[in-house]
């Protein structure tokens, strides 16, 4: 699963937060039992536009008491004795696909069929079990191949292209995904925090009663 933290279209005070609280989150999720493996910036090292934690090896519901919109109470000083006080950033959690691998697929998630081909083609293709048709169980996908005269042959084939559309249904999930992260960053709903902040003396968020 992936965690984002986000200031949508914040300011640098936005950004900076989106920092701070990347890292609380950081730490919370592994004491949560859960583990954090690649952590993806976007923007400035420092005051990033978003942060994206990639958590696993645990119930990602651990978290779900840090979804929604945190707020952090401090005051800009290049910004004005009236400047606004509260800065907001936005916890969302997306489901992630993956990363397709080599192209293989593990044959006891198969089941192959030999059968005869059909059309024309001759006494061979007609009456030699040629023709192969392979359902990979766990998508319910299912390809038959007979272009070729060898079973051994039409097999392979059928096998790539198992693969290949296995891919592309994956590469379809990831784009969906991707969209919805982005539309994640965007829909900030500021007010009615779930969490609010405080710095304290070593610049680290404090949480207190909103």
């Amino acid at each position: 699963m992936a965690l984002q933290i986000s200031a949508g279209v914040g300011p640098a005070e936005a950004r900076r937060f989106v920092f701070l609280l990347a890292a609380r989150l950081e730490v919370l999720a592994e004491a949560r039992g859960l583990c954090v493996g690649d952590v993806v910036a976007s923007g400035d090292g420092s005051a990033p536009r978003s942060i994206t934690l990639y958590v696993d090896g645990g119930d990602a519901l651990a978290l779900a008491d840090e979804l929604g919109t945190h707020a952090l109470i401090m005051r800009s000083d290049r910004r004005g004795r009236d400047a606004r006080k509260r800065w907001f950033a936005a916890v969302t959690l997306h489901e992630v696909q993956d990363a397709p691998g080599t192209g293989t697929i593990a044959r006891d998630e198969l089941v192959i069929t030999a059968c005869r081909a059909g059309g024309p083609g001759g006494q061979h293709v007609n009456k030699v079990s040629t023709a192969v048709r392979v359902e990979h169980v766990p998508s319910g996908l299912t390809v038959r191949s007979a272009a070729a005269r060898s079973q051994k042959a039409n097999l392979d084939q059928a096998i790539a292209r198992l693969a290949a559309l296995l891919a592309a249904r994956d590469d379809a999930h990831r784009a969906d995904g991707e969209r919805a992260r982005r539309q994640a960053h965007y829909q900030l709903e500021r007010g009615r925090a779930v969490r609010t902040y405080v710095l304290g003396d070593d610049g680290a968020l404090e949480e207190r009663s909103s």
